[in-house]
């Protein structure tokens, strides 16, 4: 029994590891996002926002190369391929140190000629130089983490995300002082700290690379995977255009509370569908079965659905009295923040499913779905305030609802395209989310005392995981 059980944790040590550093990592940013919100104003974190695009779309000159080896890299390693597999990820390399190097130089000297030619405010100036930077090294971080991870290093990956949170408590230090620029500073800080840690383990073995030939197969290999990226960033981006094209720069402030929930609720799930991800890669290499991808990817949405439920539900209880105590300032957001989680609540458990067609190269599917559902948040959202008004709630629920129709553009894809069982997908992502946090929200509305509705809401909740899902669960772990 005790020989099982030590069995058991090692093969999920590193999971828990990853995951575990992931939520750490996610609190205390929420904690800081929590104590520049106290010393920002809401006009100058809209500023911040608005500046932040740049990072989003700059980041798309990678031309897919990330996206090629974030899915062929863990395929090559599965199949045993190592002479492929170095060749590959040195390529990747030597373009984004190269290109974005270069690039950083050419967006920083033109925002400087712009701030000449209409003297734009210098907070917008600067802090469009320092996103470019912002892009160069974390791109670059983030190649390091993916590589490391999937060389098996998720131990380590999880202490260097633990240790890059130091630049957080520089960041508390210097906000007082700096203000504003400390928001762009502190991320840089905390990229240069992982790509230092990632050097042993990430680059020293790597070497600078020009095989054109290869460099041009991953790069046309990944374009239809950067394409759908980018329709997803348009998409997650359909909310800032909207409240700055209908409202101002202090709306958008006061909606960075739902973006700031979103975000760092989001990343737990993210996280685990990263660490699925490898795995379902390496099991589609080694086996090239559908089946077993299908299979698999059922299991692991299931723990997902269940952790994303109890993290939703708390959030959802907690949110309102944390801002009015700390942030009372963005309290009009706390809103748009409810609405937003319910639709990750419904969205989240679906990351894993979508790694498939990712993974089959379903690139016609992936980009045909982010196209539809780019164009179903835009049109919702303006027309929510046409209908309502120039509100961030209305926004909110615009873009709530596109992520449930996007949860039904895959379910409809994985059936047409994977042959993925219908039934077992909705019971593994939608279903556990509606009976475990559904109710919990629904409590919310007929019970006024907060700790007593959540009381309530989670004992509910561990009934429903305990008798329908502990078993699935425990038979999970096993495998």
């Amino acid at each position: 029994m005790i020989s099982k059980y030590k069995k058991l944790m090692n093969r999920g040590s590193e999971h828990f590891y990853y995951v575990g550093a992931t939520v750490i990592s996610a609190l205390v940013h929420f904690v800081y996002s929590v104590f520049v919100k106290a010393h920002i104003e809401p006009v100058e974190y809209g500023m911040y926002s608005s500046c932040l695009l740049l990072q989003t779309y700059m980041a798309y000159a990678q031309l897919g190369t990330l996206n090629s080896f974030n899915r062929d890299y863990p395929q090559l390693i599965g199949a045993g391929d190592d002479v492929k597999a170095t060749k590959y990820r040195n390529a990747v390399f030597t373009y984004i140190v190269l290109v974005f190097s270069i690039l950083t130089v050419i967006v920083s000297t033109t925002i400087l000629i712009f701030n000449k030619i209409w003297n734009v405010d210098d907070r917008y100036t600067y802090g469009l130089i320092l996103c470019a930077v912002i892009t160069t090294v974390t791109l670059l971080e983030n190649f390091l983490a993916s590589r490391v991870r999937i060389d098996g290093g998720f131990r380590y990956t999880s202490i260097v995300l633990l240790v890059e949170l130091t630049a957080v408590v520089l960041g508390i230090l210097l906000i007082p002082r700096l203000g504003y620029y400390t928001l762009y500073i502190v991320t840089i800080i905390s990229m240069l700290i992982g790509i230092v840690m990632f050097y042993k383990k990430g680059i020293a073995d790597l070497k600078l690379s020009f095989e054109f030939k290869l460099l041009k197969t991953i790069v046309i290999s990944g374009i239809p995977l950067l394409i759908n990226g980018l329709i997803w960033t348009i998409v997650n981006s359909i909310d800032k255009f909207v409240i700055l094209g209908f409202m101002d720069a202090e709306a958008l402030g006061i909606y960075s509370i739902a973006q700031m929930a979103f975000s760092y609720i989001v990343l737990i799930p993210t996280s685990m569908s990263q660490l699925f991800y490898v795995k379902l890669g390496k099991i589609y290499g080694a086996t090239n079965s559908i089946d077993e991808l299908n299979d698999s990817a059922t299991k692991y949405t299931l723990i997902i659905s269940i952790v994303i439920s109890y993290v939703v539900l708390g959030a959802y209880y907690f949110m309102q009295p944390l801002v009015d105590w700390i942030m009372p300032k963005y309290s009009e957001g706390v809103a748009s923040a409810k609405i937003l989680m319910i639709g990750l609540a419904i969205y989240a458990p679906t990351m894993v499913n979508g790694n498939i067609l990712t993974i089959l190269k379903k690139n016609a599917a992936l980009i045909r779905g982010s196209i539809y559902l780019c164009v179903l948040n835009a049109v919702c959202s303006i027309a929510l305030i046409l209908l309502n008004g120039a509100n961030i709630e209305s926004v909110a629920i615009g873009t709530g609802i596109s992520y449930l129709l996007r949860t039904i553009i895959l379910i409809i894809q994985l059936k047409n395209e994977a042959n993925t069982n219908v039934v077992k997908m909705i019971n593994a992502s939608i279903v556990p989310v509606l009976i475990i946090a559904g109710p919990g929200i629904a409590i919310s509305v007929f019970v006024t005392n907060i700790f007593l509705g959540f009381i309530i809401s989670a004992i509910f909740a561990s009934m429903v995981t305990l008798f329908i899902y502990m078993k699935n669960l425990k038979e999970i772990l096993r495998g």
